[in-house]
Protein backbone atom coordinates (compact mmCIF):
# COMPACT_ATOMS: atom_id res chain seq x y z
CA UNK A 1 0.00 0.00 0.00
CA UNK A 2 2.93 2.88 0.87
CA UNK A 3 4.93 1.51 -2.53
CA UNK A 4 1.86 2.00 -4.19
CA UNK A 5 1.15 5.83 -2.72
CA UNK A 6 5.16 6.67 -2.77
CA UNK A 7 4.32 5.84 -7.07
CA UNK A 8 1.06 7.89 -7.21
CA UNK A 9 3.00 10.49 -5.72
CA UNK A 10 6.06 10.88 -8.26
CA UNK A 11 3.35 11.70 -11.50
CA UNK A 12 5.85 11.43 -14.45
CA UNK A 13 5.51 14.47 -16.45
CA UNK A 14 3.40 14.33 -19.22
CA UNK A 15 6.77 13.70 -21.88
CA UNK A 16 7.83 11.09 -19.73
CA UNK A 17 4.12 9.58 -19.96
CA UNK A 18 3.82 9.29 -23.30
CA UNK A 19 6.87 7.70 -23.90
CA UNK A 20 6.63 5.41 -21.26
CA UNK A 21 2.83 4.49 -23.32
CA UNK A 22 5.15 4.84 -26.54
CA UNK A 23 7.37 1.49 -24.86
CA UNK A 24 4.67 -0.74 -23.44
CA UNK A 25 2.95 -0.63 -26.50
CA UNK A 26 5.82 -1.46 -28.75
CA UNK A 27 6.87 -4.43 -26.43
CA UNK A 28 3.25 -6.04 -26.66
CA UNK A 29 3.12 -5.91 -30.60
CA UNK A 30 6.59 -7.24 -31.10
CA UNK A 31 5.81 -11.17 -30.51
CA UNK A 32 2.64 -10.27 -32.83
CA UNK A 33 4.44 -8.56 -35.68
CA UNK A 34 7.23 -11.30 -35.81
CA UNK A 35 5.71 -13.94 -35.58
CA UNK A 36 3.84 -15.87 -39.02
CA UNK A 37 5.67 -13.28 -41.17
CA UNK A 38 6.02 -14.18 -44.75
CA UNK A 39 8.26 -12.10 -46.98
CA UNK A 40 9.03 -12.32 -50.54
CA UNK A 41 12.74 -12.25 -51.15
CA UNK A 42 12.68 -12.84 -54.96
CA UNK A 43 10.15 -13.43 -57.31
CA UNK A 44 11.26 -13.24 -61.24
CA UNK A 45 10.45 -15.06 -64.55
CA UNK A 46 12.79 -16.70 -67.79
CA UNK A 47 11.67 -16.51 -71.50
CA UNK A 48 12.77 -19.23 -73.70
CA UNK A 49 11.13 -18.55 -76.69
CA UNK A 50 8.79 -21.63 -77.98
CA UNK A 51 10.62 -23.60 -75.62
CA UNK A 52 9.76 -22.48 -71.73
CA UNK A 53 9.42 -19.95 -69.79
CA UNK A 54 10.75 -21.00 -65.93
CA UNK A 55 9.46 -18.81 -62.69
CA UNK A 56 11.02 -18.88 -59.86
CA UNK A 57 10.20 -17.65 -55.86
CA UNK A 58 12.48 -17.72 -53.23
CA UNK A 59 10.55 -16.53 -49.63
CA UNK A 60 11.00 -16.98 -46.23
CA UNK A 61 8.72 -17.29 -42.65
CA UNK A 62 9.34 -18.02 -38.84
CA UNK A 63 7.27 -21.02 -39.71
CA UNK A 64 7.94 -23.62 -42.00
CA UNK A 65 6.53 -22.75 -45.18
CA UNK A 66 4.52 -25.71 -46.76
CA UNK A 67 2.61 -24.90 -49.33
CA UNK A 68 2.88 -22.82 -52.43
CA UNK A 69 0.74 -22.12 -55.69
CA UNK A 70 1.64 -20.01 -58.86
CA UNK A 71 -1.25 -18.49 -60.51
CA UNK A 72 -0.71 -17.37 -64.04
CA UNK A 73 -3.24 -16.63 -66.87
CA UNK A 74 -2.97 -14.59 -70.43
CA UNK A 75 -3.59 -10.83 -70.14
CA UNK A 76 -7.35 -10.41 -71.05
CA UNK A 77 -8.23 -13.83 -70.77
CA UNK A 78 -10.78 -15.41 -68.11
CA UNK A 79 -8.59 -18.65 -67.93
CA UNK A 80 -6.45 -18.75 -64.79
CA UNK A 81 -4.18 -21.97 -64.60
CA UNK A 82 -2.67 -22.97 -61.23
CA UNK A 83 0.15 -24.87 -60.31
CA UNK A 84 2.17 -26.50 -58.03
CA UNK A 85 5.69 -25.57 -58.72
CA UNK A 86 8.83 -27.81 -56.87
CA UNK A 87 10.07 -26.53 -53.58
CA UNK A 88 11.84 -28.34 -50.10
CA UNK A 89 9.46 -27.04 -46.85
CA UNK A 90 11.34 -24.68 -44.36
CA UNK A 91 11.52 -21.28 -43.29
CA UNK A 92 13.38 -20.02 -46.35
CA UNK A 93 12.48 -21.82 -49.68
CA UNK A 94 12.96 -21.66 -53.10
CA UNK A 95 9.93 -23.07 -55.33
CA UNK A 96 10.62 -23.05 -59.35
CA UNK A 97 7.93 -24.50 -62.20
CA UNK A 98 8.70 -24.50 -66.02
CA UNK A 99 5.87 -23.94 -68.53
CA UNK A 100 6.69 -25.76 -71.45
CA UNK A 101 5.81 -24.42 -74.42
CA UNK A 102 5.96 -25.66 -78.13
CA UNK A 103 5.99 -23.67 -81.21
CA UNK A 104 2.82 -21.62 -81.81
CA UNK A 105 1.33 -21.74 -78.56
CA UNK A 106 1.85 -18.47 -77.37
CA UNK A 107 2.03 -15.34 -80.12
CA UNK A 108 5.31 -13.44 -79.75
CA UNK A 109 4.29 -10.33 -77.04
CA UNK A 110 1.58 -12.27 -75.37
CA UNK A 111 1.44 -10.26 -71.59
CA UNK A 112 1.24 -12.97 -69.34
CA UNK A 113 0.07 -11.95 -65.87
CA UNK A 114 1.01 -14.56 -62.34
CA UNK A 115 1.12 -14.22 -58.70
CA UNK A 116 1.87 -16.71 -56.13
CA UNK A 117 0.00 -17.73 -52.82
CA UNK A 118 2.18 -18.69 -49.67
CA UNK A 119 1.33 -20.78 -46.59
CA UNK A 120 3.19 -21.62 -43.78
CA UNK A 121 2.75 -24.10 -40.88
CA UNK A 122 1.35 -21.38 -38.49
CA UNK A 123 -1.34 -20.98 -40.75
CA UNK A 124 -0.45 -17.52 -42.53
CA UNK A 125 -0.97 -16.87 -45.94
CA UNK A 126 0.30 -14.35 -48.39
CA UNK A 127 -0.86 -13.45 -51.97
CA UNK A 128 1.55 -11.75 -53.76
CA UNK A 129 0.76 -8.96 -56.13
CA UNK A 130 0.30 -9.87 -59.81
CA UNK A 131 3.79 -9.26 -61.96
CA UNK A 132 2.89 -8.85 -65.56
CA UNK A 133 5.74 -9.50 -68.12
CA UNK A 134 5.74 -9.73 -72.09
CA UNK A 135 6.63 -12.73 -73.75
CA UNK A 136 8.68 -11.76 -76.78
CA UNK A 137 10.82 -13.46 -79.35
CA UNK A 138 14.33 -13.08 -77.86
CA UNK A 139 16.15 -14.29 -80.60
CA UNK A 140 15.82 -10.73 -82.79
CA UNK A 141 16.97 -7.74 -81.83
CA UNK A 142 13.09 -5.85 -82.34
CA UNK A 143 12.38 -2.29 -83.31
CA UNK A 144 9.13 -0.90 -83.95
CA UNK A 145 6.37 2.03 -85.67
CA UNK A 146 3.29 2.64 -84.66
CA UNK A 147 0.31 5.09 -85.70
CA UNK A 148 -2.94 5.07 -83.76
CA UNK A 149 -3.74 1.13 -83.08
CA UNK A 150 -1.74 -0.26 -84.71
CA UNK A 151 2.14 -1.28 -84.04
CA UNK A 152 4.36 -2.74 -86.31
CA UNK A 153 7.82 -4.46 -85.16
CA UNK A 154 10.68 -5.66 -87.13
CA UNK A 155 14.24 -6.37 -87.05
CA UNK A 156 17.17 -6.18 -89.42
CA UNK A 157 16.60 -3.25 -90.39
CA UNK A 158 13.65 -3.29 -92.65
CA UNK A 159 12.16 -0.07 -92.02
CA UNK A 160 10.92 0.50 -95.24
CA UNK A 161 8.64 -3.29 -95.05
CA UNK A 162 7.84 -2.15 -91.60
CA UNK A 163 6.53 1.25 -93.53
CA UNK A 164 4.68 -0.48 -96.47
CA UNK A 165 3.18 -2.86 -93.82
CA UNK A 166 1.81 0.07 -91.65
CA UNK A 167 0.58 2.39 -94.31
CA UNK A 168 -1.54 -0.70 -96.30
CA UNK A 169 -2.69 -1.87 -92.66
CA UNK A 170 -4.32 2.07 -92.29
CA UNK A 171 -5.70 1.78 -95.40
CA UNK A 172 -7.36 -1.51 -94.87
CA UNK A 173 -8.90 -0.57 -91.69
CA UNK A 174 -10.04 2.84 -92.88
CA UNK A 175 -11.84 0.80 -95.68
CA UNK A 176 -13.54 -1.41 -93.21
CA UNK A 177 -14.56 1.40 -91.27
CA UNK A 178 -15.88 3.40 -94.52
CA UNK A 179 -17.14 0.71 -96.32
CA UNK A 180 -18.41 -1.61 -93.69
CA UNK A 181 -18.92 0.18 -90.48
CA UNK A 182 -16.34 -1.99 -88.53
CA UNK A 183 -14.11 -0.25 -86.76
CA UNK A 184 -10.51 -1.38 -84.94
CA UNK A 185 -11.36 -1.24 -81.49
CA UNK A 186 -7.76 -2.63 -80.04
CA UNK A 187 -4.09 -2.20 -80.44
CA UNK A 188 -2.79 -4.45 -83.44
CA UNK A 189 0.41 -5.64 -82.81
CA UNK A 190 2.04 -6.51 -86.14
CA UNK A 191 5.62 -8.71 -86.60
CA UNK A 192 7.70 -8.73 -89.67
CA UNK A 193 10.06 -11.72 -90.40
CA UNK A 194 12.42 -11.58 -92.88
CA UNK A 195 12.14 -15.58 -93.91
CA UNK A 196 10.10 -18.61 -93.45
CA UNK A 197 13.11 -19.94 -91.41
CA UNK A 198 12.74 -17.34 -88.64
CA UNK A 199 9.25 -17.34 -88.82
CA UNK A 200 8.81 -21.22 -88.34
CA UNK A 201 9.29 -21.00 -84.57
CA UNK A 202 6.36 -18.78 -84.03
CA UNK A 203 3.95 -21.15 -85.97
CA UNK A 204 2.64 -23.82 -85.25
CA UNK A 205 3.47 -26.93 -86.81
CA UNK A 206 0.73 -29.14 -89.14
CA UNK A 207 2.77 -31.99 -89.71
CA UNK A 208 6.59 -32.36 -92.14
CA UNK A 209 4.64 -32.59 -95.45
CA UNK A 210 2.01 -29.82 -94.69
CA UNK A 211 5.36 -27.34 -93.83
CA UNK A 212 7.23 -28.60 -96.32
CA UNK A 213 5.18 -27.43 -99.15
CA UNK A 214 2.72 -24.83 -97.73
CA UNK A 215 4.05 -21.12 -97.50
CA UNK A 216 2.61 -19.14 -94.48
CA UNK A 217 2.77 -15.40 -95.41
CA UNK A 218 0.27 -14.67 -92.44
CA UNK A 219 -1.43 -15.51 -89.24
CA UNK A 220 -3.81 -14.34 -86.74
CA UNK A 221 -2.68 -15.36 -83.19
CA UNK A 222 -4.82 -14.00 -79.84
CA UNK A 223 -7.18 -12.96 -81.47
CA UNK A 224 -5.08 -9.30 -81.42
CA UNK A 225 -1.31 -10.31 -83.50
CA UNK A 226 -0.75 -10.90 -86.35
CA UNK A 227 2.77 -12.70 -88.08
CA UNK A 228 3.81 -11.69 -91.30
CA UNK A 229 6.12 -13.08 -93.88
CA UNK A 230 8.21 -9.69 -94.90
CA UNK A 231 10.09 -11.47 -97.86
CA UNK A 232 7.59 -12.22 -99.73
CA UNK A 233 5.75 -9.91 -102.58
CA UNK A 234 1.87 -10.58 -101.46
CA UNK A 235 2.58 -8.79 -97.93
CA UNK A 236 0.50 -6.17 -98.89
CA UNK A 237 -2.25 -8.46 -99.63
CA UNK A 238 -1.37 -10.63 -96.81
CA UNK A 239 -1.90 -7.65 -94.43
CA UNK A 240 -4.76 -6.61 -95.41
CA UNK A 241 -6.62 -9.97 -95.66
CA UNK A 242 -5.47 -10.75 -91.69
CA UNK A 243 -6.09 -7.36 -90.19
CA UNK A 244 -9.93 -7.73 -91.23
CA UNK A 245 -10.50 -10.68 -89.58
CA UNK A 246 -8.48 -9.10 -86.39
CA UNK A 247 -10.68 -6.32 -86.88
CA UNK A 248 -13.94 -8.25 -87.59
CA UNK A 249 -12.88 -10.52 -85.22
CA UNK A 250 -13.20 -7.98 -82.31
CA UNK A 251 -16.35 -6.45 -83.48
CA UNK A 252 -18.35 -9.68 -83.25
CA UNK A 253 -16.49 -11.71 -80.97
CA UNK A 254 -19.10 -13.34 -78.57
CA UNK A 255 -18.89 -17.01 -76.66
CA UNK A 256 -21.63 -18.41 -77.89
CA UNK A 257 -21.45 -18.34 -82.04
CA UNK A 258 -18.60 -18.17 -84.76
CA UNK A 259 -19.11 -15.45 -87.49
CA UNK A 260 -19.76 -17.98 -90.87
CA UNK A 261 -16.85 -18.44 -92.86
CA UNK A 262 -18.42 -16.76 -95.97
CA UNK A 263 -18.77 -13.39 -94.04
CA UNK A 264 -15.27 -13.86 -92.21
CA UNK A 265 -13.34 -14.37 -95.04
CA UNK A 266 -15.73 -12.22 -98.13
CA UNK A 267 -14.47 -9.36 -95.54
CA UNK A 268 -11.44 -9.78 -95.35
CA UNK A 269 -11.34 -10.23 -99.25
CA UNK A 270 -12.83 -6.95 -99.75
CA UNK A 271 -10.71 -5.29 -97.18
CA UNK A 272 -7.82 -6.43 -99.62
CA UNK A 273 -9.70 -4.13 -103.02
CA UNK A 274 -9.82 -5.80 -106.31
CA UNK A 275 -10.60 -9.32 -106.29
CA UNK A 276 -7.22 -10.97 -107.35
CA UNK A 277 -7.30 -12.94 -110.65
CA UNK A 278 -6.96 -16.00 -109.38
CA UNK A 279 -10.15 -15.41 -107.74
CA UNK A 280 -11.82 -13.48 -110.30
CA UNK A 281 -11.29 -15.97 -113.04
CA UNK A 282 -12.52 -19.29 -110.72
CA UNK A 283 -15.70 -17.23 -110.53
CA UNK A 284 -16.56 -16.36 -113.29
CA UNK A 285 -16.03 -19.97 -114.32
CA UNK A 286 -18.37 -21.07 -112.23
CA UNK A 287 -20.84 -18.18 -113.20
CA UNK A 288 -20.78 -19.46 -117.09
CA UNK A 289 -21.20 -23.17 -115.95
CA UNK A 290 -23.92 -22.26 -113.02
CA UNK A 291 -22.19 -24.39 -110.84
CA UNK A 292 -21.49 -21.68 -107.82
CA UNK A 293 -21.28 -23.34 -104.11
CA UNK A 294 -24.51 -22.32 -102.15
CA UNK A 295 -24.22 -19.68 -99.44
CA UNK A 296 -25.53 -22.30 -97.05
CA UNK A 297 -22.60 -24.87 -97.69
CA UNK A 298 -20.39 -22.13 -97.46
CA UNK A 299 -20.51 -20.62 -93.98
CA UNK A 300 -18.72 -23.63 -92.88
CA UNK A 301 -17.11 -24.22 -95.51
CA UNK A 302 -14.43 -27.63 -95.72
CA UNK A 303 -14.74 -27.75 -99.61
CA UNK A 304 -12.44 -29.26 -102.10
CA UNK A 305 -8.60 -27.77 -102.75
CA UNK A 306 -9.58 -27.09 -105.86
CA UNK A 307 -12.47 -25.26 -105.43
CA UNK A 308 -10.63 -22.86 -102.78
CA UNK A 309 -10.10 -19.76 -105.38
CA UNK A 310 -13.79 -20.15 -106.04
CA UNK A 311 -14.65 -19.77 -102.40
CA UNK A 312 -12.58 -17.24 -101.99
CA UNK A 313 -14.08 -15.68 -104.88
CA UNK A 314 -17.60 -16.28 -104.21
CA UNK A 315 -17.05 -14.82 -100.29
CA UNK A 316 -16.24 -11.49 -102.35
CA UNK A 317 -19.02 -11.53 -104.84
CA UNK A 318 -21.39 -12.38 -101.97
CA UNK A 319 -20.38 -9.38 -99.55
CA UNK A 320 -19.94 -6.95 -102.42
CA UNK A 321 -23.46 -7.56 -103.38
CA UNK A 322 -24.85 -7.32 -99.77
CA UNK A 323 -22.82 -3.88 -99.55
CA UNK A 324 -24.15 -2.20 -103.43
CA UNK A 325 -27.97 -3.87 -102.67
CA UNK A 326 -28.44 -3.13 -99.24
CA UNK A 327 -25.89 -0.59 -97.90
CA UNK A 328 -23.42 -0.57 -94.93
CA UNK A 329 -25.17 -0.16 -92.48
CA UNK A 330 -27.63 -3.76 -92.88
CA UNK A 331 -24.46 -5.32 -92.50
CA UNK A 332 -23.23 -3.33 -89.66
CA UNK A 333 -26.76 -4.52 -88.03
CA UNK A 334 -26.10 -8.00 -89.01
CA UNK A 335 -22.58 -8.09 -87.46
CA UNK A 336 -24.17 -6.10 -84.13
CA UNK A 337 -26.44 -9.06 -83.77
CA UNK A 338 -24.12 -11.79 -84.47
CA UNK A 339 -21.95 -10.70 -81.39
CA UNK A 340 -25.21 -10.84 -79.30
CA UNK A 341 -24.59 -14.84 -80.04
CA UNK A 342 -27.81 -14.70 -82.76
CA UNK A 343 -27.07 -17.31 -85.19
CA UNK A 344 -26.76 -16.47 -88.90
CA UNK A 345 -30.16 -17.65 -90.03
CA UNK A 346 -32.05 -15.95 -87.36
CA UNK A 347 -29.76 -13.39 -87.64
CA UNK A 348 -30.13 -12.62 -91.24
CA UNK A 349 -33.85 -12.82 -90.82
CA UNK A 350 -33.43 -9.87 -88.41
CA UNK A 351 -32.05 -7.68 -89.92
CA UNK A 352 -32.55 -8.23 -93.64
CA UNK A 353 -36.02 -10.03 -92.94
CA UNK A 354 -34.81 -13.11 -95.43
CA UNK A 355 -32.56 -16.41 -94.55
CA UNK A 356 -29.31 -18.35 -96.15
CA UNK A 357 -31.32 -19.72 -98.87
CA UNK A 358 -33.34 -16.47 -100.04
CA UNK A 359 -29.86 -14.41 -99.53
CA UNK A 360 -28.72 -17.33 -102.09
CA UNK A 361 -31.02 -17.01 -104.78
CA UNK A 362 -31.18 -12.74 -104.54
CA UNK A 363 -27.09 -13.26 -105.40
CA UNK A 364 -27.78 -15.49 -108.22
CA UNK A 365 -30.23 -13.45 -109.77
CA UNK A 366 -27.64 -10.34 -109.70
CA UNK A 367 -25.37 -12.33 -111.59
CA UNK A 368 -27.76 -13.43 -113.87
CA UNK A 369 -28.47 -17.06 -112.85
CA UNK A 370 -31.71 -18.46 -112.08
CA UNK A 371 -32.71 -18.97 -108.31
CA UNK A 372 -31.51 -21.71 -106.59
CA UNK A 373 -35.15 -22.73 -105.24
CA UNK A 374 -36.29 -22.71 -108.77
CA UNK A 375 -33.88 -24.55 -110.05
CA UNK A 376 -34.78 -27.58 -107.64
CA UNK A 377 -38.84 -26.96 -108.08
CA UNK A 378 -38.85 -27.34 -112.07
CA UNK A 379 -40.07 -31.38 -112.71
CA UNK A 380 -38.02 -32.96 -115.77
CA UNK A 381 -39.77 -34.39 -118.18
CA UNK A 382 -39.02 -38.82 -117.97
CA UNK A 383 -41.56 -41.28 -119.80
CA UNK A 384 -44.32 -42.12 -117.68
CA UNK A 385 -43.90 -46.32 -117.04
CA UNK A 386 -46.35 -48.91 -118.59
CA UNK A 387 -49.39 -49.60 -116.37
CA UNK A 388 -49.38 -53.85 -114.83
CA UNK A 389 -52.35 -54.96 -117.48
CA UNK A 390 -53.34 -51.80 -119.54
CA UNK A 391 -53.64 -52.47 -123.38
CA UNK A 392 -50.70 -52.58 -125.71
CA UNK A 393 -51.16 -50.74 -128.96
CA UNK A 394 -49.21 -52.56 -132.06
CA UNK A 395 -48.27 -51.49 -135.46
CA UNK A 396 -50.39 -53.86 -137.67
CA UNK A 397 -47.05 -53.24 -140.54
CA UNK A 398 -44.87 -54.10 -138.00
CA UNK A 399 -46.74 -57.19 -137.02
CA UNK A 400 -46.58 -58.08 -140.40
CA UNK A 401 -43.57 -57.76 -141.01
CA UNK A 402 -42.42 -60.51 -137.60
CA UNK A 403 -44.61 -62.60 -139.02
CA UNK A 404 -43.26 -62.84 -142.36
CA UNK A 405 -39.60 -62.84 -141.05
CA UNK A 406 -40.65 -66.06 -138.34
CA UNK A 407 -42.22 -68.17 -141.74
CA UNK A 408 -39.01 -67.16 -143.52
CA UNK A 409 -36.67 -68.36 -141.08
CA UNK A 410 -39.07 -71.73 -140.57
CA UNK A 411 -38.89 -72.46 -144.26
CA UNK A 412 -35.42 -72.25 -144.38
CA UNK A 413 -34.53 -74.54 -141.71
CA UNK A 414 -36.40 -77.22 -143.89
Amino acid sequence: MCRWKIWANLRPSKPIAAALAAFFCLLLAWPVTAQGEIKVIESKQESHFAEKIVFRLTAQSDATIEQVLLFRQLVGEQVKLRTRPDFTPGQRIRAEYTWKLEPGDLAPGAQVSYFWEIVDRAGHHLRTEPQVFSYDDNRFQWESISRGQIAVNYYGGKRDVAEEVLSTAEEAAERLQKEVGVVLGKQVRIYIYNSRSDMRAALMPRGGVYDARTVTLGVMMGGNTLLLLGSDPKVRVTVAHELSHIIVGQATDNPYTDLPRWLDEGLAMYAEGTLLPDNAQALQKAIREDRLISVRSMSGYVGKPEQVDLFYGEAYSLVDFMLKTYGKDKLDSLLETLKAGVPIEEALRQVYGFGLDQLDDAWRVSLGLRPRAEMQATPTALPAPARRGSPVCVNPLAAAWFVALILIVIFHRR
